[in-house]
């Protein structure tokens, strides 16, 4: 059976990347050796040469929207796109599973 696939959110944007990208792989470790196939968000590629904020967003959501559930991270609630991924996750009915 093909693990299901889980998207990891939570703040990027102000942290040094290579926090944010600890961070993530922690996130990413565990939840490979619980079975899940892990989409971490610092890895999406954007194809745009130069991205902004939004960039990162939308290539972000279209994997987001190809997983069954959504993991966040502890710091989800101070990054605005953790939020807006938390809603769109919420409203599109994929399981949520909290970091505490």
């Amino acid at each position: 059976m093909k693990a299901m696939k889980i998207y990891i959110s939570g703040k990027i944007t102000g942290l040094d990347y290579t926090e944010a990208d600890s961070l993530f792989a922690a996130a990413q470790n565990k939840l490979k050796e619980m079975g899940w196939e892990t989409v971490n968000p610092i890895h999406i590629p954007t194809g745009v040469e130069e991205p902004q904020w939004d960039d990162y967003m939308v290539s972000d959501i279209r994997e987001l929207f190809k997983c069954k559930a959504i993991y966040m991270l502890k710091n989800w609630k101070t990054s605005r796109g953790a939020r807006i991924e938390h809603y769109i996750a919420k409203e599109i009915g994929l399981l949520i599973a909290y970091e505490y």
